[in-house]
């Protein structure tokens, strides 16, 4: 029978619980993070009686605590959603009250510079306004002092507040941790206790307004948290741990580069760049304000300073000097080895603050490529790759990183100090402001009309430079290059562009001795300079007709192969190939002191040909090889006595060189080349060029079991001959062939011709049926090379302290002078004549009979004999001397008896005084390049000199051509030029006119002229106001005198005007660079305003779903109290319907 006392109590507790559950969600109703709770009541499992189910009452089953995990994520994404705009929007509104005010603005100081400029340029002579002009230039760099110096200030505020709320993340990971320990205590979120829970999504929440989170619930209520969002993988809380998040700077302080990392400690993990919430705001603000603003304030500064600097160097201050920098910005750089694992040493400075970034850079090392990969920190860009060592330049930065770095190792470099940080006005003496414009113009005293010119310079920027096409030769700033290139010979493009000012420039073709290649050299005006053929003006408007590159000039052939001052701009240029001296320093240790030194030798000039073609002649009769005339040998050499020495004692000699034959049956030979030169020298009036010959072959892979003949003789050997057994077997027949052979290495060898044969040919065979040697080298005829060198003079006397100096104490003797075994051929010196001076004159006197001549050559500030050959004689010979009064003091200190006076000293003969500082070949007037193929050189284009102009350099012909290319570093300026030379421009006619270089009087331009243009020449643009006459002229020139004209100031003016920062004037551009600024920060207002209607939208949705509602519950209650009373009155029934019972029994 059911229990309905039971029943009722069983209501009655229920009921009770259900008053107390929603008593308790009234008393909490303002209670943060609350969740309501609500009592689950039940029927109670029912008895079976008979064939009818009777139920047992209601039991409370669970307090249910309300939660909606949708609107939970909601609202932590609006929360998110909404902290991340309240940094930009609070230091962006700090950065434009600095940036933006009017007596912080840059742009206001700005424009007051360029203001001053313009009350300067009326009175240019008054110091007031050049002093007002300074002190406008000296505001400008303390409004960029102060305005980086503040922007820096506000982002170390931001990064102490974005580390504060890292602090933070990581404070609240820990709690969450100890939250979600608590929870493990039970297997189902049902049984956890709602306060828990309340307390684990409060924790949750808080962390969202920091940084984007995605929450994963596991059954038991714990949660697994993940940076930036659902799926990212970035787990910051798990049930058993939490890792914290750290942040990376590549600077001390107030960094731009702010980086999230994911357990710091330990994998390091990088985190998004965009996580949302305050830390998201935090990097935003860094990324799209703060580094804009650092970036721009840097471009600005930089870019200022070098235009202002630009304009103000090229005029002339109030002293007539050319002005110096206005402005200068600095940069540095600190390095970080932290994370390199090699042990490094690694430092960079700024070569060049117009190029070098201004950002952090991050640096990998690539063990592969043996490479630092360079890359900028904050945007990741590559910017290039330098190798290990000292002093590797990149972007206008010297980078020195040493050591034995591991692959993928790191540095960081950081700036430390900035442009707009250290922008400073350098001028201060107002007789230093280059008022003044460098050049002037002036019109002829003869002139017909009364047009006025005026001028003005014309940015680097902005003149013309090189040609389209062509191969570029320029000399650079860092170093000098040199490359090869195989070029075609299509003659309708330039080949190879030469850039005006070019040090030592390279440019040699290599054309054979069959070749049809000509080679023209055009200047950017059409002035052609220097050719191997002639040309007609069809021709030459063909080869000009396709590149841009050419101005408006005509053709002219005035200048052409011209030289010394009838050349082009008096620089001569000619095709050959040519070698100076060059000055080399040697290094030594000693091996006692471990001292270094360095001695300085001269290396005499030398040029060495390629192997010669062995062509043989069968022809019947002599076949001319190289026209006479052809090819002419240049020498230059020192002799201040020569009346044709310039100012500094040099003297420049030149021969043509007479016909090159091949007589029937004879073949080419190095050695035959060298005997023609040697023969052609004789033609000098020193002889202190000779030409000698080499011929060595390497051999190949060695096979015994081949044959061998050398030179038609055979090399007997057996098969299983070894390579000395072979060495051995060639060297037996060295009488015959005249080839010896000799070791190279260990295990090869090479043939070369024995004393006396130097530079033969050598003739390589086999016989049978072999088809290579057994020295691995093919059947044939092999030519050797050969070498001109300016070896100076071969016999030397001793160093001599005057001209006059007694060498046999007055007496007379005699100089015996021996040539092999004829006999010797006296010369008498008198007494009283035993002097250099007079032993020179008795020498010269005998000089019919001796075949010898005597010079004296001045050594310092001693004296010596140089004795040559005479008449064209060659041969050698010996001197010596029967003197008893001339002593030299030898190597240990001895005074000994010098009977030859030295001639005969090994030492002095390798001295090489009086020997060419220069030589070359160079072509004649009928000379073609193939004549310099045929005798083994390639054809050089010899400039004379830096290049004067632009130069095109054309190849006509067929085929195509090896060539060699390059430049010398370019010369450090050691003063500050004027921007052009002296010209003149003459009107020839109303539609033509010229461009003569005054210093020269060279024509360097004719150009057609059409009324009201411009003209333009060496960066000068030239202004009439009106049409000149036929027949005027004008002068275009230094301005050495006249420092009171004011058109550099208003070049400086104009700068004011310039678009050059994107399309905007400076002023515009930071005015531009604010409204950047302000423009985020309102779009973050904006954005703000609407995210904080969605996070209100989204808080009442959380609390209509989970909140209390004090309606709801009081309905409850009074539900809850009646249900109560009702169960109350079951228990009263029951009670009643027992008494009865009691009463009946």
């Amino acid at each position: 029978m059911v229990d309905i006392l039971a029943i009722g109590s069983g209501a009655v507790n229920a009921y009770r619980q259900a008053l107390s559950t929603t008593s308790n969600n009234i008393a909490n109703v303002n209670t943060p993070g609350y969740s309501r709770r609500a009592l689950s009541i039940g029927e109670s499992f029912p008895v079976q009686e008979g064939i009818f189910s009777f139920g047992t009452g209601a039991q409370t089953e669970a307090v249910a605590r309300a939660y909606d995990q949708f609107l939970e994520r909601s609202l932590r994404d609006a929360k998110s959603d909404l902290a991340v705009h309240e940094p930009v929007i609070e230091y962006a509104n700090r950065v434009i009250d600095i940036m933006a005010t009017e007596s912080a603005s840059l742009a206001n100081a700005m424009e007051d510079f360029f203001n001053a400029a313009e009350q300067l340029s009326t009175d240019p002579r008054s110091n007031a306004l050049r002093g007002d002009f300074l002190n406008s230039g000296e505001l400008i760099a303390v409004r960029f002092n102060d305005l980086s110096l503040q922007v820096d200030k506000i982002a170390e505020e931001a990064e102490i507040s974005f580390r504060q709320s890292v602090d933070e993340l990581n404070a609240l990971s820990v709690q969450l941790l100890r939250i979600n320990k608590e929870l493990n205590r039970a297997a189902d979120v049902d049984k956890q206790p709602p306060t828990l829970l309340d307390q684990r999504d409060a924790v949750l929440r808080d962390m969202a307004k920091l940084a984007k989170l995605g929450v994963t619930e596991l059954q038991n209520g714990q949660v697994i948290v993940n940076f930036g969002g659902s799926g990212r993988g970035f787990e910051l809380v798990t049930p058993t741990e939490s890792r914290d998040v750290g942040v990376y700077s590549s600077q001390e302080a107030a960094g731009s580069d702010l980086r999230l990392v994911l357990d710091p400690y330990g994998v390091k993990r990088p985190l998004p760049a965009s996580p949302s919430g305050a830390i998201g705001g935090a990097v935003a603000l860094n990324t799209e304000i703060l580094r804009p603003v650092r970036v721009g304030l840097d471009h600005l500064a930089r870019t200022f300073a070098a235009e202002a600097n630009q304009i103000h160097r090229r005029g002339l201050d109030a002293k007539g000097e050319f002005g110096g920098d206005l402005f200068q910005t600095t940069a540095s750089f600190t390095s970080t080895t932290d994370t390199a694992a090699g042990a490094i040493t690694a430092s960079a400075r700024v070569i060049n603050i117009g190029s070098a970034p201004t950002e952090a850079l991050e640096l990998i090392y690539r063990q592969s490529t043996d490479t630092w990969s360079v890359l900028d920190l904050q945007t990741r860009e590559r910017l290039g790759e330098i190798k290990p060592g000292e002093n590797q330049q990149l972007q206008g930065m010297s980078f020195s990183i040493t050591g034995a770095p591991e692959n993928g190792d790191v540095v960081v470099f950081s700036p430390t100090d900035r442009p707009a940080r250290t922008f400073k006005a350098m001028v201060t003496d107002v007789d230093r402001v280059a008022v003044s414009a460098a050049m002037r113009s002036s019109p002829g005293s003869s002139n017909t009309s009364d047009v006025e010119a005026s001028l003005r310079l014309i940015d680097q920027k902005d003149q013309p430079r090189g040609f389209d096409f062509g191969h570029k030769v320029t000399s650079g700033s860092e170093a000098s290059f040199r490359k090869s290139a195989t070029i075609a010979t299509d003659g309708i493009r330039p080949a190879v562009q030469v850039e005006r000012g070019t040090v030592g420039a390279k440019v040699q073709f290599d054309i054979e001795a069959g070749g049809d290649q000509h080679i023209q050299v055009l200047t950017r005006e059409g002035v052609h300079v220097a050719g191997t053929a002639a040309l007609t003006n069809a021709q030459a408007n063909n080869l000009m007709s396709l590149d841009s590159g050419f101005g408006a000039g005509g053709y002219s052939n005035t200048y052409l192969n011209q030289v010394g001052s009838a050349s082009y701009l008096d620089t001569a240029i000619e095709f050959g190939t040519r070698s100076a001296e060059q000055q080399v320093t040697q290094r030594s240790v000693d091996p006692d002191t471990g001292i270094l030194t360095e001695t300085t030798i001269t290396e005499p000039a030398i040029f060495s040909s390629k192997p010669v073609s062995a062509t043989s002649n069968s022809s019947g009769s002599a076949q001319t090889l190289v026209a006479a005339n052809a090819i002419n040998f240049n020498h230059t050499y020192y002799d201040p006595a020569d009346s044709n020495a310039d100012s500094d004692g040099y003297v420049q000699g030149s021969i043509a060189l007479g016909e090159l034959s091949l007589a029937n049956g004879e073949t080419v030979s190095a050695a035959s080349m060298a005997e023609y030169f040697n023969s052609e020298f004789q033609q000098l009036s020193n002889v202190n060029v000779s030409a000698t010959a080499q011929n060595t072959l390497l051999a190949g892979e060695i096979d015994s079991s081949k044959t061998l003949t050398i030179n038609g003789i055979t090399i007997a050997h057996s098969a299983t001959a070894k390579l000395n057994d072979l060495i051995k077997a060639i060297n037996d027949q060295s009488g015959q062939t005249l080839v010896r052979a000799e070791w190279r290495g260990s295990e090869s060898l090479a043939l070369t011709n024995t004393a006396g044969s130097e530079g033969a040919n050598i003739t390589i065979g086999v016989t049978g049926s072999d088809k290579i040697s057994a020295i691995g080298l093919a059947p044939g005829v092999y030519a050797g090379t050969y070498s001109i060198a300016a070896t100076g003079e071969e016999k030397l006397s001793s160093v001599f302290t005057s001209k006059t100096q007694a060498l046999n104490a007055g007496s007379g003797f005699t100089l015996a002078i021996t040539r092999g075994s004829n006999p010797a051929q006296n010369v008498t010196i008198a007494a009283g004549s035993d002097t250099p001076e007079g032993v020179i004159a008795a020498i010269n006197a005998s000089s019919a009979t001796t075949d010898v001549k005597a010079t004296l050559v001045e050594d310092g500030a001693s004296f010596r004999i140089a004795l040559h050959n005479a008449n064209g004689v060659v041969t050698d010979f010996t001197v010596s001397t029967n003197v008893s009064g001339y002593t030299q003091v030898d190597s240990q200190g001895n005074t000994v008896v010098d009977t030859d006076l030295g001639f005969q000293d090994l030492n002095n003969a390798r001295l090489g005084l009086n020997r060419p500082t220069e030589i070359s070949l160079t072509l004649g007037s009928t000379g073609v390049p193939a004549d310099l193929g045929r005798l083994g050189f390639a054809t050089e284009v010899i400039i004379d000199g830096p290049a004067a102009d632009d130069y095109a350099i054309f190849l006509t012909g067929t085929g195509s051509v090896d060539a060699l290319l390059g430049a010398d570093k370019a010369t450090a300026e050691t003063s500050v030029s004027y921007p052009a030379d002296t010209f003149e421009v003459t009107f020839t006619s109303a539609s033509v006119y010229t461009i003569k270089d005054i210093a020269t009087d060279t024509i360097v331009a004719t150009r057609n002229y059409t009324a009201g243009e411009d003209i333009t020449y060496q960066g000068v643009r030239l202004m009439f106001d009106d049409i000149p006459a036929s027949g005027d002229t004008y002068t275009v020139e230094p301005n050495l005198d006249g420092v009171g004209n004011n058109e550099n100031m208003l070049a400086l003016i104009d700068l004011g005007k310039e678009p050059l920062i994107s399309g905007q004037t400076f002023s515009a551009a930071y005015r531009d660079l604010v409204a950047g600024t302000g423009s985020r920060a309102n779009l973050a207002e904006l954005s703000r305003d609407a995210m904080t209607v969605i996070h209100d939208q989204a808080e009442a949705s959380k609390q209509s779903a989970v909140g209390v509602n004090l309606d709801e519950e009081a309905a409850d209650l009074i539900r809850f109290q009646q249900a109560y009373q009702a169960a109350a009155q079951v228990i009263q029934m029951s009670q009643r319907m027992f008494d009865t019972l009691i009463q009946v029994s």
